[in-house]
């Protein structure tokens, strides 16, 4: 697993979280689990600028003969640690890119992350690539990369040594990365809580605005002084980048299709049409006033559900790959607790199948479910008579050993308490529910004695 460790980032002082197959956070406002999304996010996906001068003896090497032959283990065993301070340092220094800030908001921010350096050797050897650069109408190859599976030598090939080194750099050192920090990186997805307007007004927060914006902050020039430009975090670019993108990407196919029919079927009684001039929502008929049947809904006159759900089933029925990182803010937004639940089994779901899901959630509900969800996975003699009468299927269950959870609070991050016979041991609901339930019972009681009292008086 990864752990990435926090310090003064945001309203954090210290914290650190460790990446399971489903990890929870929770805790009140403005604690900090946003910025934590937004830098996972943005570290998984391994866009930023880092060095790593341990290839520059190799580039030589590779223009002088034209082939280069390097033991992965070996190169791991020499250089992990100096490579992985370069990604720390590198990665700490994008943060005011990655939040769209001034640098000196995060100037004392520091990312440091920890991996097993036993499993990544695993992966080394079991891992198969192949990867070329080509040039012209005819793609020519002028570079190649090669690993076989079950062998730790990586073959470097080049053809044309008119080819920029710089070229040659950045594609050598993206394979190496790939491989040296293989649990680290991974292609992420977040759906930011303000996906809801996001969904509806994509088209008029011109992604070209923030197109513009990015590759100009990294640069030495001050664009705020340059142009008067809406700043958007890197994630929410992002996120207006896919939605402008949507049309195109949905010939993409997913494994994960049958989730995101579930979802259509379970939670929305409606299915999605994406055409050119914007996203629609087609409830199902039988869910419908027959007698005004409206086949096709503009995405703005549905409910607030369908307008919520848009992303995650789309990103489930084109995008989803396993070993992916999803990442939702607030999954619960604008549902009734029947499908907070639901949601909740969905999302066990997609980590039981190999998408590592990072969720934010202020939900007592959606935790509860995961809870259920947890102790469900252990055998016992009444078993089935409960999946029977709640609707449980075996693939919902999960392992609390695959179960991680974190409050936010008093500007730090606390694990919490997770077993097998209760799941997750959540105070911060418990302590609002008992408060809200004693006031309750204090309002209750009191009004009804004041009242007893005043006719008693009368």
């Amino acid at each position: 697993m990864v752990k990435v460790y926090f310090e003064n980032l945001g309203n954090i002082a210290k914290g650190d979280v460790e990446i399971n197959n489903l990890t929870l956070f929770a805790g009140q406002n403005n604690t900090g689990k946003t910025y934590v999304a937004y830098a996972l996010y943005s570290l998984f996906d391994k866009d930023f600028e880092y060095n790593l001068i341990e290839l520059d003896s190799i580039i030589e090497n590779l223009y002088r003969d034209g082939f280069y032959e390097l033991d992965l283990k070996t190169f791991f065993d020499s250089n992990y640690q100096k490579m992985k301070q370069e990604v720390e340092l590198a990665f700490s220094k994008s943060l005011s890119f990655v939040f769209s800030a001034n640098e000196n908001e995060f100037e004392k921010s520091k990312i440091k992350f920890e991996l097993n350096a036993t499993d990544i050797k695993k992966e080394l050897l079991k891992i198969e690539h192949r990867t070329n650069i080509s040039i012209g109408k005819k793609s020519k190859i002028v570079f190649e990369v090669i690993k076989e599976k079950n062998n730790t030598l990586l073959k470097a090939i080049l053809l044309d040594d008119t080819i920029p080194k710089d070229v040659i750099y950045d594609n050598l050192k993206a394979v190496l990365s790939r491989f040296v920090f293989h649990n680290l990186f991974s292609n992420s997805f977040l759906l930011p809580a303000e996906r809801t307007g996001l969904n509806l007004f994509y088209r008029e927060l011109s992604s070209n605005r923030t197109a513009i914006l990015h590759p100009l902050r990294k640069s030495e020039i001050n664009i705020d002084e340059l142009i008067n430009v809406s700043r958007y975090p890197q994630p929410i670019a992002d996120y207006i980048d896919f939605l402008n993108n949507s049309f195109e990407l949905k010939k993409l196919n997913s494994d994960f299709k049958d989730l995101a029919i579930e979802i259509q079927t379970e939670i929305l009684k409606g299915k999605y049409k994406l055409e050119k001039d914007g996203i629609y929502f087609l409830p199902y008929k039988q869910y419908s006033n027959t007698n005004n049947f409206n086949q096709k809904i503009s995405l703005h006159l549905s409910s607030s559900t369908a307008k919520t759900f848009f992303s995650l089933v789309f990103y489930l029925e084109h995008l989803a790959r396993e070993g992916e990182t999803l990442i939702i803010d607030e999954p619960e937004l604008n549902l009734h607790p029947d499908n907070q639940r639901k949601i909740a089994r969905i999302l066990t779901m997609i980590a039981n199948r190999g998408i590592k899901v990072i969720v934010s959630t202020h939900s007592d509900y959606f935790v509860r479910e995961i809870n259920n969800l947890i102790m469900l996975k252990d055998e016992f003699k009444s078993k089935p008579e409960i999946m029977q009468k709640y609707g449980y299927h075996e693939k919902m269950f999960i392992s609390e050993k695959k179960v991680s959870a974190y409050l936010f609070d008093d500007n730090s991050i606390k694990l919490m308490e997770i077993d097998n016979k209760e799941g997750i041991i959540a105070n911060t609901f418990d302590d609002v529910i008992n408060s809200l339930n004693s006031s309750s019972d204090d309002i209750y009681y009191q009004k009804e004695a004041d009242l007893e009292n005043a006719k008693s008086n009368s």
